[in-house]
C-alpha cells in the first residue's frame, strides 16, 4: 500500500448497505482492523521527525506534525500491552497511522499495512477474549477473510484510556433540570460498547427517561422493533405507537446504525415512523449528508453526551409554554 494512502478518497460506500470498510494493519504477527472512516491518512515512519513531549502520557513516542499541525504519536503495541520480539521489526517499514475521530487527531506507530478490506457487518463476530488487560478489552470483535483472524480495534475505549482527560466529562456525572414527558418516552437504543451504552443510560435515566431497552448490535435492536411493528399492526396500530425513539451507533456487529435508521424509516414505518437519532464518533460533514439520506432526524458526535438530553428534549416532548 502507497504510504501517503489517504483512505477517505479509496472507495465510497452507499448509506445504509450495511457495508463497512476496514483497512487491516498489523502488529507483529497479529492483524488488526479499523474503519477506513477513523483513517486520515498513512505516512512512511521516515518521513516525520518525531520531537519528544515532556510528561506525556504512557505509550507516547512524541509529538509529529502533519501540515504544520502537531500531532501525538502513540506506539500501539505498547498502548495494547502486546508483547514482541524486537528483532523481529524493521523500523524501515514502519508505518503511521493518523486517525481523526471524536473531534481528535492521534497518530499510532503500526509495523505495516495489508490492505483495505470491504464486507458486511454480518460478518463480525463479538471477541472471545480481550486485548489490552483492561477490563471489556480494547477490541469490539473480530472478521475472518481468507482463514485470516482479524482483530477489530475499539480505538474509543482505547483513546479514553491513553487521553482521559480529554474525555472526562464522559465519566462525571451530569445534573439536568426536570422536565415533565420525560417518564413516557419509550426509547431503543443500539450500540455496541458497553462503556458508552452504561454512560449514556445513565445520564438519559438520570434525566427522567426511564423507560429505555438497550442492544449491544444493529440486528437485535432491528429484530426487536420488526416484532413490535407487527404485533402492533395486528392491533391496528404502527410502530409509531410503541416507540418514540430510535438511538443508535453507527459502527456495531451483524448491522451498522445507517442500515438500521434506512429499515425502521422505510421498511417498518414509513408513515408518521418513530424519531431516530444517531450518535457516533463518525460524525462528520460527508457522515452528516449520509445520516440525512437514510433519513435521520438528527445526529450527535461522541463524546457529547451532555447534550443528549436537550436533544431528545426537542424531538420528543411539546415545546414549553
Amino acid at each position: 500500500m502507497n504510504a501517503n494512502l489517504q483512505p477517505r478518497d479509496a472507495i465510497l460506500l452507499e448509506s445504509g448497505t450495511n457495508e463497512v470498510e476496514f483497512i487491516e494493519f498489523y502488529l507483529g504477527d497479529t492483524s488488526f482492523g479499523i474503519n477506513v472512516s477513523k483513517v486520515q491518512r498513512v505516512l512512511a515512519r521516515s518521513s516525520v521527525e518525531v520531537n519528544k513531549v515532556a510528561q506525556a502520557p504512557a505509550s507516547t513516542l512524541g509529538m509529529i506534525h502533519i501540515r504544520e499541525t502537531p500531532v501525538m504519536l502513540m506506539d500501539l503495541k505498547s498502548a495494547l500491552n502486546i508483547s514482541f520480539d524486537p528483532e523481529s521489526i524493521n523500523p524501515s517499514r514502519q508505518l503511521i497511522l493518523v486517525t481523526a475521530f471524536n473531534q481528535q487527531t492521534t497518530a499510532f506507530l503500526i509495523d505495516g499495512i495489508s490492505k483495505i478490506h470491504r464486507t458486511s457487518w454480518e460478518n463480525f463476530k463479538p471477541m472471545s477474549h480481550t486485548i489490552g488487560g483492561d477490563e471489556g478489552g480494547f477490541s469490539t470483535g473480530t472478521v475472518t477473510l481468507n482463514d485470516n483472524i482479524i482483530i477489530i480495534l475499539d480505538i474509543e475505549r482505547l483513546m479514553l484510556r491513553l487521553f482521559p482527560e480529554t474525555h472526562s466529562h464522559m465519566l462525571e456525572d451530569i445534573k439536568v433540570e426536570d422536565r415533565k414527558g420525560r417518564e413516557a418516552i419509550r426509547i431503543v437504543y443500539a450500540e455496541d460498547s458497553h462503556m458508552v451504552r452504561s454512560i449514556t443510560e445513565n445520564i438519559i435515566k438520570g434525566a427522567g427517561y426511564e423507560q429505555i431497552l438497550s442492544f449491544d448490535n444493529g440486528r437485535d435492536a432491528y429484530d426487536y422493533l420488526e416484532q413490535t411493528a407487527e404485533e402492533a399492526k395486528a392491533r391496528g396500530g404502527s410502530l409509531a405507537d410503541e416507540v418514540d425513539l430510535v438511538l443508535t451507533d453507527i459502527e456495531m456487529p451483524k448491522m451498522d446504525g445507517l442500515t438500521l435508521c434506512r429499515r425502521v424509516k422505510r421498511e417498518l414505518c414509513s408513515i408518521n415512523p418513530p424519531k431516530v437519532v444517531v450518535y457516533s464518533s463518525l460524525i462528520n460533514r460527508e457522515m452528516i449528508v449520509k445520516c440525512e439520506s437514510v433519513g435521520a432526524d438528527a445526529q450527535l458526535a461522541k463524546p457529547e453526551v451532555e447534550t443528549i438530553v436537550n436533544l431528545l428534549d426537542e424531538l420528543c416532548l411539546a415545546p414549553e409554554s
